[in-house]
């Protein structure tokens, strides 16, 4: 009876073992391209609000953003987007899972609780990586905080997307998310 107990016991912890070694492998693949990502564009707009501020900036983001992060998605060989609640390009929408994680994150640190690194599910053959984007650098309130003061600024983003959402940040606050999504088998 022990033996036939421990070797059941085996049996379940290695079933159990696989799923758990594609899950860590899956997050670092899914972490190495959300770093990536964060560390190219954070570069970019660096780059650019030391050459040309604020304005130069927000062209880049308008023109370069998406193409940026499909090839960073390209690179990685695996899908990766960036929404938010309060979105910019309407192309950043979340969907209604994502949005689900955003609000639960959203009420987390409302209640001051600290945000996960990340958080990984899986639905419909895949896995599905979250990674928080918080304001963390002063640089980014140029275009995502109070830019009242700036109307040359403010008309540009009207102009570029007429339904912004995405300013009134302070430092800290819950930008959005990277989404990253791998198929099971990887």
């Amino acid at each position: 009876m022990i033996k036939v107990s421990f070797v059941s016991l085996l049996v379940a912890a290695t079933l159990s073992a696989a799923p758990l070694a594609d899950q860590e492998s899956t997050v670092q693949k899914a972490s190495a391209a959300s770093n990536a990502l964060l560390q190219r564009l954070g570069s970019e707009l660096v780059g650019q609000m030391q050459n040309g501020g604020p304005m130069a900036a927000l062209h880049f983001c308008s023109q370069n953003a998406l193409h940026l992060t499909d090839q960073i998605g390209k690179e990685h060989n695996l899908s990766i987007k960036r929404v938010s609640l309060e979105n910019r390009n309407p192309i950043n929408m979340p969907s209604s899972a994502e949005k689900s994680v955003l609000e639960r994150w959203k009420k987390m640190q409302e209640s001051g609780a600290p945000l996960p690194p990340y958080e990984l599910t899986t639905q419909n053959g895949s896995y599905s990586y979250y990674k928080p984007i918080t304001i963390a650098k002063e640089a980014c309130l140029k275009c995502h905080g109070d830019i009242s003061g700036n109307t040359a600024l403010y008309k540009a983003i009207k102009e570029l997307y007429p339904e912004d959402k995405a300013t009134g940040y302070k430092m800290g606050d819950l930008r959005g998310m990277i989404v990253v999504t791998i198929p099971e088998k990887h």
